[in-house]
């Protein structure tokens, strides 16, 4: 026998509410949300348009700054350098992991977006053997839908639009190098 109690723990406006909802806390997609929102590794891409050019810039002079650094020590004679292919080779190299960085970034949002568009939720209460499904009330399901919308949905385009844009550079500087 399955004992069913309710769980203070589903959020609607960003308060508390009572709703039988079997789903651990730590599984449930609001909480998904807000503890992505809250991780060190993604906050700053839910912070306004200002705050998210700074932090992509210090990102990117810092990747870049480390990805010169390793080029210049892996030649051997550093005064034969053509200082020009230094920096293709920087612009191709920092771009690919600031890509990889990116591509991260933007599949931890996804993943949230997706699950929090679902109107049922898939979650194990104890290990990998035991999966259930939930489905959403009415109530949860259209404030997941408005959070994905209005809150997920820009950060994923904005992460988009940046991860084009490293990805031309990169592809910009192998085209030089292969002509």
């Amino acid at each position: 026998m399955t004992i069913n109690w309710i769980k203070p723990i589903y959020y609607l406006n960003m308060k508390k509410f009572f709703v039988n909802c079997p789903v651990p806390i730590d599984q449930q997609p609001i909480n998904e949300y807000l503890n992505l929102k809250d991780s060190m590794f993604f906050f700053w891409t839910a912070k306004e348009l200002k705050d998210y050019i700074k932090y992509t810039f210090f990102t990117a002079v810092g990747i870049y700054s480390l990805t010169i650094i390793f080029i210049i020590s892996s030649f051997y004679q550093v005064e034969s350098i053509n200082q020009f292919d230094i920096i293709i080779y920087m612009t191709i190299f920092g771009g690919l992991i600031l890509s990889l960085y990116f591509i991260r970034l933007y599949l931890g949002w996804l993943y949230v977006y997706k699950r929090l568009l679902k109107a049922s939720v898939s979650y194990e209460e104890s290990g990998w053997y035991d999966g259930q499904v939930w489905i959403k009330t009415p109530n949860v399901l259209i404030q997941d839908k408005l959070i994905a919308e209005y809150q997920i949905l820009p950060i994923l385009n904005r992460l988009k639009l940046t991860l084009s844009s490293f990805i031309i550079t990169v592809m910009l500087g192998i085209v030089y190098i292969s002509i």
